[in-house]
């Protein structure tokens, strides 16, 4: 009998943080470019590496994000502009040979999807 009580809490704590979860996912400012590809909380892992999950986020050795902690003066990059993932990844002269091609923005959050999910 306790067994079965057990689990019914287990399932109603579980519920109760996923919903709470997910409502600070839906209605924070923070991680607004992560909940644009990832719109729902899970407990699964998207499997993305490091390097993709530094890209999505910002989190990283980006000027713009290290700034955001005043380990900087700027958010530029050594060439003038924000230094931003999307900037080295589609702009940026020091990373031309690694360039992806510059979506629009309507098909911005597409584009990054693809990117995710291409193995290559």
């Amino acid at each position: 009998m306790f067994a079965k009580a057990e689990v019914s809490v287990k399932k109603i704590l579980r519920s109760a943080a996923l919903n709470i979860w997910e409502d600070n996912w839906d209605n924070r400012e923070t991680g607004r470019s992560t909940h644009d590809i990832v719109p729902r909380v899970s407990n699964k892992p998207v499997g993305w590496n490091r390097e993709e999950i530094m890209f999505v986020t910002g989190h990283g050795p980006f000027p713009s994000y290290i700034h955001r902690f005043n380990l900087r003066t700027h958010d530029n990059c050594s060439c003038g502009e924000k230094g931003d993932p999307m900037h080295y990844a589609t702009k940026c002269r020091f990373t031309l040979s690694w360039h992806f091609q510059t979506p629009t923005v309507a098909l911005k959050l597409q584009w990054l999807k693809s990117i995710l999910t291409n193995n290559l």
